[in-house]
């Protein structure tokens, strides 16, 4: 089985797997559950469009910039602003998702066309989660705001690192796409076996 199918696999897994909290009591965690419910969904359908819109020969850089590069860090960034306590946080948070969103349309309209992959708006929504993910680290550390709770327990914990983990990985990889797409292929294989 190709590596793009368990991955497909291993998404819609997570989603269907994670349906029944729907109807469980999650106390303080039921609108960041819908929030990466809702990133879940995006990224299936994403990623199962784009690779039918390949198999057909048809360019999908227009589906993986609304979807990906656009659409997941706006709800990853407002994820953030839920899980984050402060008023003051949610609204930094909820304004950068939406000067995201603004940035995202110009781009689309007057710099970077749609079907052309924006490696560049995906480096910065990239550092945006980043530094989210950051912060929340620095809350958990500095304030009490998960003190009574183990934070293995504590699903946003699980949810942020992951976020964390993967835009600092990704984003290396994303900036300098068109770098790597030039490589010749034995090192193009490698680089994507890592």
């Amino acid at each position: 089985m190709n590596l793009i199918y368990w991955y497909n696999f291993m998404i819609l897994m997570g989603m269907l797997l994670s349906i029944p909290c729907f109807f469980l009591d999650l106390k303080g965690f039921k609108k960041g559950h819908r929030i990466v419910f809702s990133i879940l969904v995006l990224v299936s359908i994403v990623e199962f469009y784009g690779g039918y819109l390949a198999r057909q020969g048809i360019r999908n850089h227009w589906v993986y910039n609304i979807g990906f590069v656009y659409g997941e860090t706006i709800l990853i960034l407002t994820y953030l602003s839920v899980v984050l306590n402060s008023p003051k946080n949610k609204v930094v948070l909820k304004v950068t998702a939406f000067l995201f969103g603004a940035f995202a349309v110009l781009n689309t309209l007057f710099f970077d066309p749609i079907d052309q992959f924006h490696n560049y708006s995906l480096t910065i929504g990239s550092i945006l989660i980043i530094l989210g993910c950051f912060y929340f680290f620095y809350v958990v550390m500095t304030q009490d705001t998960y003190l009574d709770a183990k934070l293995w327990q504590v699903p946003d914990f699980w949810v942020v690192s992951f976020f964390l983990l993967f835009y600092s990985a990704s984003m290396m990889y994303f900036t300098f796409l068109y770098n790597v797409i030039e490589l010749e292929d034995a090192m193009w294989k490698q680089l994507n076996f890592i």
